[in-house]
């Protein structure tokens, strides 16, 4: 579960929220079976960050990478008919 930075703010964790780092660097949470089209096109309409645009992905996914308003990194993604050569 995740949950916003908002959610503690009457918590004991709240200090480590406090040092202005970006959350989240390093991870990536990935969502299997959410077209990466429509997501990057919800996404730029909610102002946040498109890292990468949808894109055929030589493993088999077509991907984007989003970031949200708490810095947390989202990969939806979709089979390819054929992988990509």
């Amino acid at each position: 579960m995740l949950h916003a930075d908002h959610t503690y703010s009457d918590h004991p964790l709240k200090g480590s929220l406090d040092g202005g780092m970006a959350r989240g660097i390093g991870a990536e949470l990935r969502l299997y079976g959410r077209d990466p089209d429509e997501a990057e096109a919800k996404a730029r309409e909610l102002g946040f960050d498109v890292l990468a645009g949808a894109l055929d992905k030589p493993h088999g996914l077509r991907e984007a990478y989003i970031i949200d308003q708490d810095g947390y990194l989202w990969v939806p993604g979709i089979p390819l008919p054929h992988p990509v050569t």
